[in-house]
């Protein structure tokens, strides 16, 4: 069986196309062009047909205007009826002496009848909705059940649930909203994201370091006749440019740092043979070289570490 592996090396500043042009099927080997897809409305006159097909869209807004007002809305309030009555089962329930047993009684019936994945550490209002609600699917009912647990944690009483519901538009609104209550722990959740982001960034700019820190220790090197293949994409040139706004550079338009080499293993004779080298961009690059960081077991300071000792013996300037 063939194993192929990447490796990596230092890129050139200029990243064309480059090497022999017979070595590799340069038609297959080449990006995609994005062909956009251009529209003109060609001045205020419209075409007969046009018209026509506008009026009957028109026609179709209208009726569903209609729908919505003797249909639909009424069929919202309905729904918000019954889940006020459901909030009410469920506050009965939460206050209840026999509701550890009542809460294992509706989980069991719910996974016999087929509903797995209730958890038993959800609140009774997910449960209830779960039970009542079985023929809806998995995020409907976890809406339900998220809307009522706000409800309760906001001290909506078990008569003013519905009113509740249309306050803030329906259920979906409710579970979008961010109430004071919540706002503490979304700030909390977004730091943590941050952080999180920034450890991965670091990691990924130190495995970069290291590769490059590595070199005046490697043995192996190499002159390359083949093609070397940059898929690097242009910069799609906007409509619009201010003089005094500075571009923000895009990592999906910036070269990367490094060469990619694609390597297949002879079965025979063990060797390695070389078959191309690849320049990505700057954001995939990051996403390899972010697949190896999360790979790697030591933290982010033993790595850092790392990366400044090898810097330093090779005289790189490093605070």
């Amino acid at each position: 069986m063939i194993n192929a592996t990447i490796a990596t090396a230092a890129a050139p500043i200029n990243a064309e196309v480059m090497g022999a042009a017979n070595t590799l099927p340069t038609n297959v080997f080449r990006m995609k062009t994005d062909v956009a897809a251009k529209t003109s409305t060609g001045g205020s006159s419209l075409p007969a047909g046009v018209n026509k097909a506008l009026v009957a869209a028109q026609a179709l807004a209208s009726s569903y205007g209609k729908l919505r007002v003797e249909v639909l809305d009424r069929s919202d309030r309905a729904l918000w009826n019954l889940l006020q009555e459901v909030y009410a089962y469920a506050d009965s329930v939460e206050n209840s002496v026999l509701k550890k047993e009542t809460r294992s009684e509706l989980i069991r019936q719910i996974r016999q009848r087929g509903g797995a994945g209730v958890s038993p550490n959800g609140s009774i209002a997910a449960i209830a909705v779960r039970y009542i609600f079985a023929d809806q699917s998995r995020q409907t009912c976890s809406n339900y059940g998220i809307a009522m647990d706000k409800a309760r944690a906001l001290g909506v009483t078990t008569d003013t649930f519905a009113a509740f519901l249309e306050q803030y538009g329906g259920i979906s609104k409710v579970v979008e909203h961010v109430f004071d209550h919540e706002a503490e722990d979304v700030a909390a959740a977004a730091d943590v994201a941050k952080l999180q982001h920034e450890e991965r960034t670091t990691r990924v700019q130190l495995v970069g370091r290291l590769y490059t820190a590595m070199i005046p220790a490697s043995a192996l090197s190499f002159d390359f006749a083949g093609e070397v293949t940059s898929w690097v994409p242009k910069k799609p040139e906007k409509k619009t440019k201010s003089a005094d706004k500075e571009e923000k550079a895009d990592p999906k338009y910036e070269q990367g740092q490094f060469v990619h080499f694609v390597t297949v293993r002879d079965p025979d004779t063990g060797k390695y043979h070389v078959i191309q080298g690849n320049i990505f961009d700057r954001a995939y690059e990051d996403q390899i070289l972010g697949t190896l960081a999360d790979r790697i077991g030591a933290t982010t300071d033993q790595l850092a570490q790392a990366v400044t000792g090898l810097e330093r013996q090779i005289g790189f300037d490093v605070e």
